[in-house]
């Protein structure tokens, strides 16, 4: 089974649909607690204006990939939903339900009704079931396709199913600055559980008691738009300058906020402020799992322009450079700052060198 091969004088919206659909007997992780990142980036390629490059990204990717996308078992409805939460054996039924939400009501009203059942569990599989849901939603935003909805289903989904809770309380109830706050975030100094798992790491949390009250000690910002410009220029920064061994880990302090930024123009406004919370919840437990200190960066970093970081991007054939190439763009776009296009290049350099695992 191959992709379908397009050409650049099909459409986006096609060359989505025929990824996703490709992908669809693919489970959301491609090893224990690691994320399958096939969907998320075939989505990003197309915001980059590169659906020429779909096709032979998921053909690459896919082989990698878990066959025989997980079938339900038991039955998840209102009632019993809740202690169904972060239980991952119940994947299959996790997406059922939520495809039989999608069938009974407009995705929007979906989504606005269980993002903030999920929002305390935003850590799911290190944030990649708020970010696999936030390409989603861009991508029902441009074209409402059956193929969109089911990919919604599956974010969501996988969202519940890994759902992960860190300290805090997911709410600006304090009245330190972002940035001092961000200067406050205790760190867990030892090595042990550093990997390729986030769960791992994260649950250690547990042992920083103080890690939940510098998290609520923040006071809320003037604007939520503004905010988690704040919290991925904190994330892109600590990229550069926090003593850590985890680079991946630090790419996602970034992708995450930038996924719920995604969603926000789909969600009640009373919502907005508790996502912001919980994006800059997600970020700082990520400083505080991997961050050990400070240090100046290895080597002053220049920036490429973004057209040609897509390129390089697509020819390491990674999702998370696509990605991040994607996210940071999007945020430079937005806050007018050089260190979204450092942090890129540095990142597809190190894709490149293979320096990125250290």
């Amino acid at each position: 089974m191959t992709a379908p091969d397009r050409t650049e004088g099909d459409t986006s919206v096609g060359a989505l649909d025929d990824a996703l659909d490709y992908l669809a007997d693919c489970g959301p992780e491609w090893g224990p607690g690691v994320s399958n990142h096939g969907p998320m980036a075939a989505e990003a390629l197309v915001a980059l204006g590169r659906p020429e490059a779909v096709g032979r990204f998921v053909n690459d990717y896919r082989p990698m990939l878990y066959r025989d996308a997980p079938v339900p078992s038991v039955t998840i409805d209102e009632a019993t939903w809740r202690p169904a939460l972060g239980n991952m054996r119940l994947l299959g039924d996790w997406n059922a339900f939520f495809r039989a939400r999608l069938a009974e009501a407009p995705w929007r009203e979906v989504l606005a009704a269980w993002w903030p059942r999920l929002l305390p569990g935003l850590p799911a599989g290190g944030g990649h079931g708020v970010i696999r849901t936030g390409h989603a939603v861009r991508a029902l935003a441009s074209a409402e396709t059956p193929g969109r909805v089911e990919e919604l289903a599956r974010g969501l989904g996988y969202w519940a199913a890994r759902f992960q809770q860190v300290p805090g309380t997911q709410r600006f109830a304090g009245e330190r600055e972002l940035r001092q706050a961000w200067d406050s975030v205790p760190r867990l100094l030892a090595d042990q559980g550093i990997g390729e798992i986030f769960r791992i790491r994260l649950e250690a949390l547990d042992l920083l008691p103080e890690f939940g009250r510098v998290v609520d000690a923040t006071a809320r910002p003037e604007d939520p738009q503004r905010a988690l410009s704040m919290i991925t220029n904190l994330a892109a920064h600590a990229y550069l300058t926090d003593e850590h061994r985890k680079y991946m880990g630090f790419v996602h302090a970034l992708t995450a906020p930038a996924a719920v930024r995604l969603v926000l123009p789909h969600l009640p406004a009373e919502l907005h402020w508790d996502s912001v919370a919980a994006a800059w919840q997600f970020t700082a437990a990520i400083r505080a799992a991997y961050g050990t200190g400070y240090r100046e960066p290895e080597s002053l970093v220049s920036s490429i322009d973004y057209a040609t970081l897509t390129d390089r991007a697509i020819a390491t054939g990674d999702p998370h450079a696509i990605k991040y190439v994607e996210a940071c763009r999007r945020e430079d776009a937005l806050a007018g700052d050089p260190i979204y296009a450092i942090v890129a290049t540095d990142w597809i350099r190190r894709m490149e060198d293979g320096s990125w695992v250290t």
